[in-house]
């Protein structure tokens, strides 16, 4: 084991390299130009063949930097549980949600007063969904599936 880093420091250049390479894996899937898209956005990488070759390689060259540093320095990768990752996810995203209901666009400028009715009912309805399966993943039950769950077990899944 390499003694010149403490743990502290050990654990920074871990996470920055971590970071890394799940930044350059991410690119890696992108280079031969799949496009990805949702309902409201479109991910698209154009780049010529030559781009991609040229990409394709330094992306190797640094992930086989990073191999070196880790094995120089005997860092330990991390394994991270998805369903925690989709959890947390969903959590953020709940969270989100909840601060673009109606009531709280205010701070955007006046709302108007048919909003609430329109958009709030589909706000609490993906409230909903995103609890359901951030508990879902993290191994609650859930009664009922999701297209027939009925609001009162919104306050069941918060606690």
């Amino acid at each position: 084991m390499n003694d010149l880093l403490n743990t502290p420091q050990r654990s920074s250049l871990t996470n920055v390299l971590r970071m890394l390479e799940e930044r350059l894996r991410q690119a890696q899937a992108w280079l031969p130009g799949a496009d990805e898209t949702g309902l409201l956005y479109h991910h698209s990488l154009r780049l010529s063949q030559e781009q991609q070759e040229l990409a394709a390689r330094i992306i190797a060259m640094a992930l086989d930097e990073i191999a070196q540093v880790s094995r120089e320095f005997d860092l330990a990768p991390r394994e991270d549980d998805l369903a925690a990752v989709i959890g947390a996810g969903m959590s953020l995203v709940w969270a989100d949600l909840v601060d673009t209901r109606s009531d709280k666009l205010n701070r955007f400028g006046a709302v108007d007063p048919r909003l609430a009715q329109q958009l709030d009912p589909h706000l609490d309805r993906l409230i909903e969904l995103a609890l359901l399966l951030s508990s879902l993943v993290r191994g609650k039950s859930i009664e009922q599936p999701p297209d027939e769950t009925p609001q009162q077990n919104l306050t069941e899944v918060r606690d």
